[in-house]
């Protein structure tokens, strides 16, 4: 752990760019939200909204994403320490994450439809 901690901004940019590339690549809820992603930007251009606005819209839509990477990652740290077996507060852990990211969906499309429709 400790090789990976002191290292420069290079190679931590790798590590996220890898960890981003994994989550695209194993992740139907990542690839998910990119087309939204997408599809929210490309909206914000067709409807003739300003360079400023379609950035708002591109940052705006990628807060979902990250929360689902949040998600991504702690689920995968809990199936690896409490194995595949059902557990009650294994479920508890599971539904929280997919609340937040009901409630990141909500806030980051919501903010996408307002600047590009309002």
């Amino acid at each position: 752990m400790k090789e990976w901690k002191n290292k420069g901004l290079f190679a931590k940019t790798f590590y996220s760019l890898n960890g981003l590339r994994s989550a695209f690549a194993n992740e139907k809820a990542v690839r998910q939200e990119a087309f939204g992603t997408a599809a929210a930007t490309l909206l914000a251009i067709a409807m003739r909204r300003s360079c400023g606005s379609v950035f708002l819209v591109f940052l705006a839509s990628l807060f979902p994403m990250a929360i689902e990477l949040i998600n991504t990652a702690v689920e995968e740290f809990v199936d690896a320490h409490f194995g595949p077996a059902y557990r009650e507060e294994v479920r508890a852990i599971k539904d929280t994450l997919s609340a937040a990211v009901l409630l990141a969906l909500i806030i980051g499309y919501g903010v996408c439809l307002k600047i590009i429709f309002f």
